[in-house]
Protein backbone atom coordinates (compact mmCIF):
# COMPACT_ATOMS: atom_id res chain seq x y z
CA UNK A 1 0.00 0.00 0.00
CA UNK A 2 1.68 3.33 -0.95
CA UNK A 3 1.33 6.12 1.13
CA UNK A 4 -1.34 8.18 -0.15
CA UNK A 5 -3.73 5.28 -0.31
CA UNK A 6 -2.74 4.71 3.54
CA UNK A 7 -2.97 8.27 4.72
CA UNK A 8 -6.64 8.46 2.70
CA UNK A 9 -7.64 4.93 4.30
CA UNK A 10 -6.41 5.94 8.13
CA UNK A 11 -7.83 8.78 7.65
CA UNK A 12 -11.62 7.28 7.71
CA UNK A 13 -10.77 5.25 10.81
CA UNK A 14 -9.83 8.56 12.75
CA UNK A 15 -13.56 9.23 12.92
CA UNK A 16 -14.13 6.04 15.40
CA UNK A 17 -10.89 6.18 17.22
CA UNK A 18 -11.06 9.89 17.99
CA UNK A 19 -14.17 9.27 20.22
CA UNK A 20 -12.27 6.88 22.14
CA UNK A 21 -9.66 9.28 23.69
CA UNK A 22 -8.13 9.25 26.46
CA UNK A 23 -9.94 10.02 30.55
CA UNK A 24 -10.65 13.38 31.10
CA UNK A 25 -7.54 15.33 33.14
CA UNK A 26 -9.29 15.88 36.47
CA UNK A 27 -6.59 18.95 37.64
CA UNK A 28 -4.73 16.40 39.96
CA UNK A 29 -2.09 14.64 37.89
CA UNK A 30 -1.89 11.79 40.24
CA UNK A 31 -5.00 10.79 39.55
CA UNK A 32 -4.77 10.33 35.78
CA UNK A 33 -3.91 7.47 33.80
CA UNK A 34 -0.14 6.62 32.28
CA UNK A 35 0.71 10.05 34.61
CA UNK A 36 3.34 10.44 37.41
CA UNK A 37 4.73 12.99 39.04
CA UNK A 38 8.30 13.82 38.07
CA UNK A 39 10.68 16.75 38.63
CA UNK A 40 12.47 15.89 35.37
CA UNK A 41 12.83 19.18 32.87
CA UNK A 42 11.27 18.48 29.65
CA UNK A 43 11.78 20.49 26.53
CA UNK A 44 8.06 21.71 26.05
CA UNK A 45 7.49 24.77 23.97
CA UNK A 46 4.97 27.51 24.29
CA UNK A 47 2.84 29.50 21.32
CA UNK A 48 2.51 33.03 22.42
CA UNK A 49 -0.73 32.84 20.78
CA UNK A 50 -2.09 30.41 23.71
CA UNK A 51 -1.70 34.04 25.43
CA UNK A 52 -2.74 36.84 22.89
CA UNK A 53 -4.75 38.77 25.41
CA UNK A 54 -2.36 38.93 28.23
CA UNK A 55 0.75 39.39 26.08
CA UNK A 56 -1.61 43.02 24.03
CA UNK A 57 -1.98 44.47 27.28
CA UNK A 58 1.16 43.07 29.45
CA UNK A 59 3.95 42.18 27.30
CA UNK A 60 6.95 42.21 30.24
CA UNK A 61 4.86 40.74 32.95
CA UNK A 62 3.19 37.37 30.55
CA UNK A 63 6.98 36.59 29.56
CA UNK A 64 7.78 36.63 33.18
CA UNK A 65 4.62 34.55 33.99
CA UNK A 66 5.59 32.03 31.13
CA UNK A 67 9.12 31.51 32.51
CA UNK A 68 8.32 31.33 36.04
CA UNK A 69 6.15 28.13 35.00
CA UNK A 70 9.05 26.94 33.64
CA UNK A 71 8.75 27.23 29.92
CA UNK A 72 12.18 27.69 28.57
CA UNK A 73 11.50 27.59 24.97
CA UNK A 74 8.74 30.28 22.99
CA UNK A 75 7.03 30.29 19.95
CA UNK A 76 6.15 33.90 18.96
CA UNK A 77 3.89 35.12 16.44
CA UNK A 78 3.29 38.51 15.14
CA UNK A 79 6.25 39.78 13.40
CA UNK A 80 5.46 43.00 12.16
CA UNK A 81 7.56 45.76 10.88
CA UNK A 82 10.99 44.48 11.76
CA UNK A 83 9.91 43.90 15.55
CA UNK A 84 8.70 41.62 17.86
CA UNK A 85 5.69 42.43 20.57
CA UNK A 86 7.49 46.51 19.75
CA UNK A 87 10.72 45.22 20.38
CA UNK A 88 13.81 44.99 18.25
CA UNK A 89 15.31 41.03 17.35
CA UNK A 90 17.53 41.98 19.25
CA UNK A 91 15.79 43.47 22.60
CA UNK A 92 13.33 40.80 22.41
CA UNK A 93 16.38 37.77 22.22
CA UNK A 94 17.85 39.71 25.38
CA UNK A 95 14.93 40.12 27.58
CA UNK A 96 14.03 36.39 26.64
CA UNK A 97 17.84 35.10 27.62
CA UNK A 98 17.15 37.43 30.93
CA UNK A 99 14.19 35.09 31.36
CA UNK A 100 16.07 31.73 30.78
CA UNK A 101 13.95 31.48 27.15
CA UNK A 102 14.91 31.60 24.09
CA UNK A 103 13.07 31.23 20.95
CA UNK A 104 13.39 28.09 18.77
CA UNK A 105 10.52 28.94 16.24
CA UNK A 106 8.45 31.80 15.23
CA UNK A 107 4.96 32.00 13.49
CA UNK A 108 4.98 34.56 10.45
CA UNK A 109 3.72 35.20 7.38
CA UNK A 110 5.13 35.70 3.67
CA UNK A 111 2.82 37.41 0.77
CA UNK A 112 4.42 35.63 -1.98
CA UNK A 113 1.69 33.82 -3.31
CA UNK A 114 -0.35 36.56 -3.76
CA UNK A 115 2.36 38.69 -4.87
CA UNK A 116 5.52 37.51 -6.83
CA UNK A 117 7.37 40.43 -6.93
CA UNK A 118 10.67 41.48 -5.93
CA UNK A 119 9.67 43.49 -3.53
CA UNK A 120 7.33 40.77 -1.38
CA UNK A 121 10.63 38.32 -2.10
CA UNK A 122 13.01 41.50 -0.43
CA UNK A 123 10.18 41.41 2.56
CA UNK A 124 10.93 37.85 3.14
CA UNK A 125 14.68 38.09 3.19
CA UNK A 126 14.34 40.70 5.55
CA UNK A 127 12.20 39.07 7.65
CA UNK A 128 14.46 35.68 7.52
CA UNK A 129 17.38 38.23 8.68
CA UNK A 130 15.36 39.74 11.91
CA UNK A 131 14.51 35.73 12.31
CA UNK A 132 18.11 35.01 12.37
CA UNK A 133 19.03 37.40 14.55
CA UNK A 134 16.50 36.03 17.42
CA UNK A 135 18.64 32.48 16.96
CA UNK A 136 15.60 30.85 16.14
CA UNK A 137 16.02 27.59 14.41
CA UNK A 138 12.53 27.84 12.79
CA UNK A 139 10.60 30.12 10.77
CA UNK A 140 6.68 28.88 9.83
CA UNK A 141 4.86 29.92 7.73
CA UNK A 142 1.52 30.25 9.31
CA UNK A 143 -1.33 29.87 7.51
CA UNK A 144 -2.31 30.07 3.37
CA UNK A 145 -6.05 31.14 2.19
CA UNK A 146 -6.49 27.87 1.61
CA UNK A 147 -10.26 28.09 1.80
CA UNK A 148 -10.40 29.73 -1.16
CA UNK A 149 -8.06 27.72 -3.41
CA UNK A 150 -10.72 25.47 -5.79
CA UNK A 151 -8.31 24.02 -8.36
CA UNK A 152 -5.71 21.42 -8.19
CA UNK A 153 -3.15 24.31 -9.77
CA UNK A 154 -3.56 26.53 -7.24
CA UNK A 155 -2.34 23.39 -4.51
CA UNK A 156 0.52 23.21 -6.96
CA UNK A 157 1.29 26.68 -7.28
CA UNK A 158 1.42 26.84 -3.20
CA UNK A 159 3.39 23.54 -3.07
CA UNK A 160 6.07 25.61 -5.50
CA UNK A 161 6.19 28.86 -3.42
CA UNK A 162 6.62 26.64 -0.04
CA UNK A 163 9.75 25.11 -1.71
CA UNK A 164 11.51 28.65 -2.86
CA UNK A 165 10.80 29.72 0.27
CA UNK A 166 12.33 26.46 1.96
CA UNK A 167 15.24 27.43 -0.35
CA UNK A 168 15.83 30.73 0.88
CA UNK A 169 15.38 29.87 4.68
CA UNK A 170 18.21 27.27 4.38
CA UNK A 171 20.73 30.18 3.01
CA UNK A 172 19.72 32.10 6.02
CA UNK A 173 20.24 28.92 7.89
CA UNK A 174 17.27 28.68 9.32
CA UNK A 175 14.35 25.63 8.43
CA UNK A 176 11.25 26.34 7.34
CA UNK A 177 7.84 24.37 8.25
CA UNK A 178 4.32 25.25 7.11
CA UNK A 179 1.70 25.42 9.68
CA UNK A 180 -1.84 24.13 8.68
CA UNK A 181 -5.25 23.97 9.50
CA UNK A 182 -8.83 22.07 8.60
CA UNK A 183 -8.94 23.45 5.60
CA UNK A 184 -5.60 21.75 3.87
CA UNK A 185 -7.89 18.26 4.49
CA UNK A 186 -10.85 19.59 2.30
CA UNK A 187 -11.17 17.72 -0.97
CA UNK A 188 -9.86 19.19 -4.43
CA UNK A 189 -10.34 17.68 -7.75
CA UNK A 190 -10.72 14.47 -5.23
CA UNK A 191 -7.35 14.69 -3.74
CA UNK A 192 -6.38 16.56 -0.21
CA UNK A 193 -4.70 19.29 -0.64
CA UNK A 194 -2.56 18.27 2.46
CA UNK A 195 -0.97 15.08 0.60
CA UNK A 196 -0.44 17.00 -2.59
CA UNK A 197 1.91 19.42 -0.51
CA UNK A 198 3.54 16.59 1.30
CA UNK A 199 3.85 14.98 -2.01
CA UNK A 200 5.22 17.89 -4.23
CA UNK A 201 7.61 19.72 -1.61
CA UNK A 202 11.79 19.08 -1.37
CA UNK A 203 11.45 17.18 1.81
CA UNK A 204 14.82 18.78 2.72
CA UNK A 205 13.68 22.23 1.99
CA UNK A 206 9.83 22.29 3.65
CA UNK A 207 8.89 20.66 6.99
CA UNK A 208 5.73 20.66 8.63
CA UNK A 209 4.89 21.86 11.84
CA UNK A 210 1.39 19.28 12.22
CA UNK A 211 -1.26 20.66 14.41
CA UNK A 212 -2.40 17.84 15.86
CA UNK A 213 -5.93 19.40 16.83
CA UNK A 214 -6.61 20.79 13.84
CA UNK A 215 -5.81 17.62 12.14
CA UNK A 216 -8.10 15.72 14.74
CA UNK A 217 -10.61 18.38 14.06
CA UNK A 218 -10.64 17.40 10.28
CA UNK A 219 -10.99 13.77 11.31
CA UNK A 220 -8.17 13.05 9.86
CA UNK A 221 -5.35 10.45 11.01
CA UNK A 222 -2.60 12.48 12.72
CA UNK A 223 -0.90 9.24 13.86
CA UNK A 224 -0.73 7.54 10.05
CA UNK A 225 0.72 11.09 9.53
CA UNK A 226 3.10 10.17 11.53
CA UNK A 227 3.58 6.80 10.85
CA UNK A 228 3.64 7.65 7.18
CA UNK A 229 6.05 10.19 6.58
CA UNK A 230 9.12 10.15 8.97
CA UNK A 231 11.35 12.69 9.27
CA UNK A 232 8.58 15.71 7.59
CA UNK A 233 6.81 16.62 10.65
CA UNK A 234 10.34 17.92 12.68
CA UNK A 235 8.35 20.67 14.71
CA UNK A 236 4.11 19.76 15.82
CA UNK A 237 1.82 21.55 17.88
CA UNK A 238 0.53 20.14 20.76
CA UNK A 239 -3.61 20.62 21.50
CA UNK A 240 -6.21 18.68 22.31
CA UNK A 241 -9.76 19.34 20.74
CA UNK A 242 -13.50 18.29 20.97
CA UNK A 243 -13.56 16.19 17.65
CA UNK A 244 -17.47 16.80 17.51
CA UNK A 245 -17.38 20.35 18.61
CA UNK A 246 -14.75 21.11 16.84
CA UNK A 247 -13.69 23.46 19.64
CA UNK A 248 -10.11 23.47 21.40
CA UNK A 249 -10.42 22.16 25.13
CA UNK A 250 -8.35 22.02 28.41
CA UNK A 251 -5.36 19.06 27.85
CA UNK A 252 -7.00 15.51 28.61
CA UNK A 253 -10.95 16.70 28.30
CA UNK A 254 -10.71 15.86 24.51
CA UNK A 255 -9.96 13.11 22.12
CA UNK A 256 -6.39 13.88 20.96
CA UNK A 257 -4.44 10.53 21.73
CA UNK A 258 -1.27 11.89 23.01
CA UNK A 259 0.07 8.85 24.05
CA UNK A 260 0.21 7.49 20.85
CA UNK A 261 1.68 10.88 19.17
CA UNK A 262 4.45 10.89 21.67
CA UNK A 263 5.39 7.58 21.36
CA UNK A 264 6.41 7.93 17.94
CA UNK A 265 8.54 11.25 18.68
CA UNK A 266 11.56 9.13 17.58
CA UNK A 267 10.14 7.09 14.19
CA UNK A 268 8.33 10.49 13.12
CA UNK A 269 12.06 12.67 13.54
CA UNK A 270 10.32 15.17 16.04
CA UNK A 271 12.64 18.09 17.17
CA UNK A 272 10.68 20.43 18.54
CA UNK A 273 7.41 20.49 19.90
CA UNK A 274 5.01 23.52 21.34
CA UNK A 275 1.73 23.62 23.33
CA UNK A 276 -0.60 25.92 21.73
CA UNK A 277 -4.07 26.65 24.16
CA UNK A 278 -7.13 28.31 22.54
CA UNK A 279 -9.91 26.50 24.91
CA UNK A 280 -9.88 27.84 28.43
CA UNK A 281 -12.06 26.47 31.38
CA UNK A 282 -9.39 28.89 33.41
CA UNK A 283 -7.60 31.76 33.19
CA UNK A 284 -5.23 31.58 30.12
CA UNK A 285 -2.06 31.77 32.08
CA UNK A 286 -3.17 29.01 34.50
CA UNK A 287 -4.24 26.93 31.44
CA UNK A 288 -1.25 26.93 29.64
CA UNK A 289 0.61 26.29 33.22
CA UNK A 290 -1.55 23.03 33.30
CA UNK A 291 -0.33 21.92 29.99
CA UNK A 292 2.89 22.41 31.00
CA UNK A 293 2.13 20.36 34.01
CA UNK A 294 0.37 18.20 32.01
CA UNK A 295 2.76 17.22 30.32
CA UNK A 296 5.47 17.05 32.33
CA UNK A 297 3.81 14.93 34.52
CA UNK A 298 3.45 11.91 31.68
CA UNK A 299 5.18 9.39 31.58
CA UNK A 300 4.94 9.17 28.12
CA UNK A 301 6.44 12.67 27.15
CA UNK A 302 10.25 12.03 27.40
CA UNK A 303 11.68 15.10 26.96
Amino acid sequence: MNRRHFIQQSSVAIAATALAGYPAYTGNAKNSPGISITNQKKKIGLQLYSLKDDLSKDVDGTLKAIANIGYTSIEPWGYRDGKFFGKTPLDFKNQLADLGMKITSSHTGFGVYQTDTTESWDAVKKNMEDHRITGTKWIIQASYPGTRFTTLDEVKKLADTLNRIGELAKSFGLKFAYHNHTEEFRTIERQIPYQKYLELTDKTLVFFQMDIGHVANAMCDYVGYLLAYPGRFANLHIRDTDVITKKATEYGKGNVRFKEVFDLFDHAGVEDYYVEQEGYDFEPIVSVKNCYDYLTAADYVKW
